[in-house]
């Protein structure tokens, strides 16, 4: 399908089709462009580049957003130029966005949504905030129904029928409905997408399951090639389909920038919310603690390895960037317990400065010894805030037990 097919999108339904899994950058505003996301964005399963920058601070050049008319999913295409030393930074640009205010419901497909025949359950919620309103009900007439035009993103208009019944009470789509999963070749696990407007017009737009059929038109060439371009400080495109990969490859140079001044140590307590495709399911919380860091000269992408204290995350979580999770702080205990840095990791501190932009020298921190005050302590004891504590023997601890079960007794609490 050639380019000039694949329709522009007003950037408001652009944004509430794509969910919160992405947010468009502003015209002229300075990012982050990584390129190890970037890879793997594209391909999952490849795991490095070869000779490039951890990160590059770039410019917004130009901001198109996009819908496949084969598959529905909607895409953005940046125009990134790397900033060199001098560089003048333009005014960041609203992206033209004018003052239509848009309602949006989003629904995840079951078995009973797709199947042949089918009909799809609106919840009250979404029915009175997307569709029409209908004439009230009363008791000689229990069931009403409307014939309602929805637009998908690449401008088809589709007519379905909302039936709505009081007893049960219940919002369906029913007349049309069937006819619209087989065209759009919905499958459980989609999400529908209803986007109402000021002026009532509905618009339908779809996030596919199958998170990686949207990158089988991208390619690792293609990624390489603006890598290779970035390092070059020329500009250079980059293709994002947000419900690809889960995070931004992409990022607002200020959130990383004060995500790195934070002095990430193992042990520390962190949250990550994740809001989910479906309005009525509202968000997931997860809390964990770092227990490895990858060092920020090498790889501040994903740098922070997390245990979730769910048992159950998505895999994507396991590796996680520092601007993606916030620090629990607990007014009865410590923000977080530290532990005293490696010797490679210390080690490794030297390299930051050559291998971080200019700019950011000063935000990548890495603990030192002088962080720590290390001090010889009695079994059992730990070091708190510079001062050695002896906890008091009772039958809540084992004499033979050693400090570290301690440590996380209080971290616990």
């Amino acid at each position: 399908m050639s380019q000039q097919q694949h329709l522009r999108v007003d950037p408001k339904i652009w944004q509430k089709i794509a969910g919160d899994s992405f947010t468009v950058p502003k015209l002229h505003s300075r990012i982050y462009y990584f390129p190890q996301g970037h890879l793997q964005h594209v391909c999952p399963n490849t795991q490095t580049l070869d000779r490039c920058r951890p990160l590059i601070l770039c410019t917004v050049s130009a901001v198109d957003l996009f819908a496949d008319p084969e598959t529905d999913q909607v895409y953005a295409k940046l125009l990134l130029t790397p900033v060199i030393d001098g560089s003048v930074v333009p005014l960041e640009s609203d992206n033209g966005a004018d003052g239509d205010q848009i309602v949006s419901y989003a629904k995840t497909l079951t078995n009973t949504d797709v199947r042949s025949g089918a009909v799809l359950y609106i919840p009250r919620a979404g029915a009175e905030a997307i569709l029409p309103a209908l004439p009230p009900l009363d008791s000689r007439n229990q069931s009403r129904f409307q014939d309602i035009s929805v637009k998908d993103v690449c401008g088809v208009v589709s007519e379905i029928r909302h039936f709505h019944r009081l007893c049960p009470f219940q919002h369906l789509f029913t007349v049309g409905w069937s006819g619209f999963v087989s065209k759009k070749k919905l499958v459980v696990g989609d999400t529908v997408v209803f986007v109402k407007n000021s002026n009532g017009n509905i618009s339908i737009g779809i996030r596919r399951n199958g998170k990686l059929a949207a990158a089988a038109k991208m390619t690792e060439k293609e990624v390489k090639l603006a890598v290779e371009l970035a390092e070059k400080n020329a500009a250079f495109e980059v293709v994002y389909y947000p419900t690809v990969g889960g995070f931004d490859f992409v990022v607002g140079a200020k959130i990383v920038e004060d995500a790195m001044k934070v002095n990430w140590s193992r042990w520390m307590r962190v949250t990550h919310m994740v809001k989910n495709d479906d309005t009525s399911k509202g968000c997931s919380i997860f809390n964990g603690t770092i227990c490895a860091i990858s060092h920020p000269s090498t790889r501040p992408w994903r740098m922070l390895q997390v245990e979730w204290d769910e048992p159950h995350v998505p895999e994507n979580l396991k590796q996680i960037s520092p601007w993606q999770v916030e620090i629990i702080r607990n007014r009865r205990t410590p923000p977080y317990i530290m532990s005293p840095p490696t010797k490679r990791f210390r080690g490794a501190q030297a390299s930051v400065s050559s291998s971080i932009p200019n700019n950011m020298q000063n935000l990548v921190s890495t603990p030192t010894s002088s962080n720590f005050k290390t001090k010889k302590t009695t079994p059992g004891s730990i070091v708190l805030f510079g001062k050695t504590i002896q906890p008091i023997e009772s039958d809540l601890y084992n004499s033979d037990s050693k400090g570290d079960h301690e440590v996380e007794g209080i971290h616990k609490t």
